[in-house]
């Protein structure tokens, strides 16, 4: 797969916190499981070592935006033609445009439509309240919306979701308020904690090694009647997430986290930014809200009060794992590199590839001929195809040249049936949704007049799926001498 190198600039430090860093190394990592590499560039801090651990090669920033040396170091580490991901909030208008300007492609990270105008390619907004906002951007920007997109590590996508029945009561507390926690709201919740005196609890705290209060964590630790365990940069966060009954977490990415998880959730506000996850969290039904300045006595309250509900666990939790999937960063790296795809006519060199997809197990079994074909047949059917004037075959490319996909358009009257096929290694990252995309543009604006029409099988939903997204409409549902399927038409 040419899929490259994948740049990214992003910061993390006591006061910003490690969250930006770490949903970029989510989706570095999914970059690298589609066969990229990675190149991160920023001052990332003691989050370097995971960096390194990654394999991922990395630049440092020694003045930061907006002192010009910022852009500059960033345009001088980016792979010519590759893409570029900005995840920080102090990437606004302006550093965009510079990367536009100097012809660099790129997907812009956000949160809370904070920026005035955007300047990017794509625009990723992974949170379920995406879709809310109206952004200013230029025509051609491609939108990422919504959990559809959320960012998961490759711990969390490798690790089923367990499937684990709620306890009459909750015991088990995980609280994580991310690696910095400035504001100390840890020790907050700890209070809280403390005033319910109850020895049946066993507290995990995770923290980052960025946290400066530490040691008054382990002071006030130490004053639970209760069984407490401080962890310091954790390396399974699944392993802990399956361990808790229920989480009490900053209203951050770690949220959809707990929600893979199915975790009950308690998400406390620490910063205006996170004002929108927390309205949408409560909106699904998958956790209780509350503002790091609420007062200890609504903390205990709460907590208490959802540690006995065995009711509202099940359906936070179930509410939780609905929304998220898991393969968000899949699905970022998998529009990235479709987005660069390209089709050409096909020529005679193209017969032996087609033939050899063609008749590959996972494609013939979708095919309405279910038999392999054989070659000297395929060899006069395609020669007969070229000289059609009818029929117009195309072979995808990806940005490095290699054909990963055929498209064939067959004109009968005022109708072009389709048929198409994926590299059988390539499936499932969205080349047969943009190829149609492509094709069919192309169709209406040398065809005018001319439909595009797509038969699929009963038993093939994947397709059906693919040619919904890719605008087509279910007209009928038929069948001929053989086969009955669907007709949907664009």
């Amino acid at each position: 797969m040419g899929i490259g190198v994948l740049t990214i600039r992003a910061d993390s430090s006591s006061t910003m916190g490690t969250g930006h860093v770490m949903r970029m190394i989510a989706l570095g990592q999914a970059w690298q499981d589609r066969g990229g590499s990675v190149h991160f560039i920023g001052d990332v801090g003691l989050l370097m070592d995971r960096l390194l651990h990654e394999d991922f090669t990395h630049t440092p920033i020694l003045f930061a935006h907006p002192n010009p040396e910022d852009a500059q170091t960033t345009l001088a580490h980016i792979e010519k033609g590759g893409w570029l991901v900005l995840d920080g909030y102090h990437f606004g208008t302006a550093y965009q445009q510079t990367m536009r300007d100097n012809s660099i492609r790129t997907l812009v990270l956000d949160d809370v439509c904070d920026r005035g105008q955007y300047a990017a390619d794509a625009l990723l907004n992974q949170n379920s309240d995406a879709t809310a906002y109206q952004y200013d951007i230029n025509d051609d920007t491609q939108l990422l919306l919504g959990t559809r997109y959320t960012l998961l590590r490759r711990e969390f996508r490798s690790t089923p979701a367990p499937e684990k029945e709620q306890p009459a009561q909750a015991n088990n507390i995980l609280i994580t308020m991310g690696g910095a926690d400035p504001d100390n709201v840890t020790g907050t919740i700890v209070d809280a904690l403390s005033q319910l005196d109850d020895t049946s609890l066993h507290i995990k705290i995770i923290c980052g090694a960025a946290n400066p209060h530490l040691p008054k964590l382990e002071a006030a630790l130490d004053q639970l009647s209760c069984t407490t365990e401080l962890l310091i940069n954790v390396t399974d966060m699944p392993e802990v997430m399956a361990w808790a009954d229920l989480a009490i977490s900053a209203a951050g990415s770690t949220c959809w986290e707990l929600c893979y998880f199915g975790v009950p959730l308690i998400a406390v506000q620490i910063a205006d930014n996170q004002k929108g996850i927390c309205s949408e969290l409560e909106r699904i039904g998958a956790a209780v809200c509350l503002n790091s300045e609420a007062p200890l006595e609504n903390i205990s309250t709460i907590l208490t009060s959802i540690r006995e509900d065995v009711e509202k666990r099940t359906t936070m939790a179930a509410a939780g794992k609905q929304c998220i999937d898991g393969r968000g960063a899949l699905r970022v790296t998998d529009h990235l590199y479709c987005s660069d795809l390209k089709l050409r006519p096909a020529t005679m060199d193209d017969c032996s590839l087609l033939l050899n997809w063609r008749n590959h197990p996972k494609v013939r079994e979708q095919s309405f001929t279910t038999a392999a074909l054989d070659s000297s047949d395929h060899n006069k059917w395609y020669q007969t195809k070229m000289a059609d004037a009818a029929c117009h075959i195309f072979i995808a490319e990806d940005a490095s040249g290699k054909p990963v996909g055929q498209f064939r358009f067959d004109i009968e009257g005022n109708a072009a049936y389709i048929s198409l096929s994926t590299d059988p290694d390539m499936t499932g990252r969205g080349i047969g949704t943009a190829m149609t995309r492509r094709a069919c543009a192309w169709l209406r604006e040398t065809h005018i007049g001319i439909i595009s029409v797509a038969l699929v099988k009963m038993d093939n939903p994947g397709s059906a799926i693919m040619f919904e997204k890719a605008g087509f409409t279910l007209i009928e549902t038929t069948h001929d001498e053989d086969n009955e399927f669907h007709r949907y038409e664009f």
